[in-house]
């Protein structure tokens, strides 16, 4: 007599939309599949298969784990969700009758746990298997009904006293989870473009020990102001992202203003990596992630890396490392991201003429900025693995954070002389790669600007495909942005009600209907009313 179990969920994927948020959570349904059937045998018929289940217990939990030569490994857990799906009663399971069939009696017990809305996506980091995984962990306790014991002496029989009749069958399932960034949507449903993110960037120069006469005077350069503006989130399907300059000087006078030129400007992707061992404090505020006792080494995941077992023993290499570091460019290969803007190029001339500073006028620069998958100059690994484009994540051993590295380069001319000097203002954009989640009747890329001029070194590039539609809808709010804390529904004030219409009194006809229970609604009276 046998017993297995399976674990069947509706989806092996689980979807979050939006910002991690520590209020939310999403349902991972599902059933465990208890199987029973009676063994083969050459000398006598098949007996009957009668099992006693006691319960079946079922995990989702949630882990990360680095290896690499400077860290060595580390590991964590994200999160652990428990809960006793069987009756609370043992229930009794026999295959009596289907003894000889060769399909197995199948009983199915449907589960329905709920997950964390703010977990990280499942990802993979390093040389090996590890990074950020999920997984639902089945064990059922089951004794079998009226085991005869067997009369021939042996070790077993010595032993039978010794061991526990309650016996138990294992399963696991891989779980993977996704996290998607939607348009902003109105309360119609009517969807928007993506929004943008503008930044103020200063420049501001460190005082140089002395009077140098042959650099950019550093009083001139800090009264140059910049906005950059980029997408809120920028979608990995996508092969280029908009970016937007600006530029304009504040507080100087007008013959400074003629002697600055902007002669060229360089944006580059940049991809930074951040390993490290430990918990940061900040992510244990931010986030319900289980309290230190509940961590490895302490209280070992359910399914750790093999490697596990060597750091576990002390026989790993020591590192002393607690964190590591990598980062690398995106820009396609033999692309520099440097445009020039030509000579005799001086914007800010007419700024001091300007009424106000507020009224001067902004220099803009629209370019879009070019971006692959793989850095191009990767090698064939290293310590980290290849070098490819991930979305910007923040999990409790691996950051992955980006941003558009900007140089501009600006002359100025030396009062009474021809002589021209030259200073390059260098700053770094925050950027945020993510999924855009996948909806055929909508677009949730932001599309280039129309009729404007592109800056750009690459020509031709593919248009992205739109993905592939999902089986349900994606777009599904959590929890938090329906109902309140206490439950209560939000309201959205911001949507006025419509105008009240008083209803005509000349209304010529109307119909009632009355649902008499079958598949359709029968007309209980259709002709019309007469007062």
């Amino acid at each position: 007599m046998s017993l297995s179990i399976d674990i069947i969920p509706i989806s092996d994927t689980l979807d979050m939309y939006g910002e991690p948020e520590p209020s939310s959570a999403y349902s991972l349904a599902g059933h465990v599949s208890v199987s029973v059937s009676s063994p083969h045998s050459m000398f006598e018929r098949r007996r009957t298969a009668r099992i006693l289940l006691h319960s079946i217990t079922l995990t989702f939990e949630g882990q990360a784990e680095i290896i690499n030569e400077h860290t060595g490994y580390a590991a964590a857990r994200l999160c652990s969700v428990t809960r006793e799906i069987a009756p609370s009663e043992p229930v009794e399971m026999t295959n009596e009758g289907h003894e000889d069939s060769d399909e197995p009696c199948v009983w199915n017990v449907v589960f329905d746990l709920p997950v964390p809305g703010w977990l990280p996506p499942s990802s993979l980091y390093g040389r090996e298997a590890v990074g950020v995984r999920y997984s639902l962990f089945a064990e059922a306790k089951f004794s079998h009904v009226g085991e005869s014991q067997s009369s021939t002496w042996s070790l077993a029989t010595l032993c039978s006293p010794f061991r526990s009749r309650v016996k138990t069958q294992d399963a696991r399932k891989d779980i993977q989870l996704r996290r998607f960034i939607c348009c902003s949507e109105d309360i119609l449903g009517t969807s928007t473009l993506q929004q943008t993110v503008t930044y103020l960037v200063n420049a501001s120069v460190a005082p140089r020990p002395g009077s140098d006469l042959s650099r950019f005077p550093a009083e001139v350069l800090s009264k140059l102001q910049v906005l950059a503006s980029v997408p809120e989130y920028v979608d990995m399907e996508r092969n280029e992202l908009p970016l937007v300059l600006r530029m304009r000087t504040k507080d100087l006078e007008a013959e400074e203003c003629k002697r600055i030129q902007v002669t060229s400007v360089s944006a580059n992707v940049v991809q930074m990596e951040r390993y490290r061992t430990r918990v940061p404090s900040d992510y244990w505020r931010r986030f319900p992630i289980p309290p230190p006792a509940k961590q490895p080494p302490h209280m070992p995941l359910l399914d750790p890396h093999p490697i596990s077992n060597v750091y576990e023993v002390g026989l790993g290499i020591n590192c002393c490392e607690d964190n590591a570091s990598r980062s690398f460019s995106l820009l396609p290969r033999g692309v520099s991201g440097v445009h020039s803007l030509g000579e005799n190029n001086y914007p800010f001339a007419n700024d001091a003429d300007a009424a106000s500073p507020e009224s001067a006028t902004w220099y803009t620069l629209e370019s879009c900025v070019p971006f692959v998958h793989q850095a191009p100059d990767d090698k064939a690994e290293d310590w980290a693995g290849p070098a490819v484009l991930r979305p910007s994540v923040n999990s409790p051993l691996v950051n992955v954070v980006h941003e558009v590295a900007i140089e501009l380069t600006c002359t100025y001319t030396l009062p009474g002389t021809e002589k021209v000097v030259s200073e390059r203002l260098a700053f770094g954009i925050p950027i945020r790669f993510a999924h855009f989640a996948p909806d055929p009747q909508r677009r949730c890329i932001t599309p280039p600007p129309e009729h404007t001029p592109r800056v750009s070194a690459r020509e031709g590039s593919p248009t992205p495909s739109l993905p592939a539609p999902m089986p349900y809808a994606p777009n599904l709010p959590p929890y938090s942005h329906l109902f309140d804390r206490n439950g209560d529904r939000k309201i959205d004030y911001s949507t006025p009600l419509p105008l009240y219409t008083p209803r005509s009194p000349y209304a010529s006809s109307s119909s009632l209907e009355l649902d008499v229970g079958g598949d359709e609604t029968q007309p209980l009276l259709s002709t019309p009313l007469v007062s």
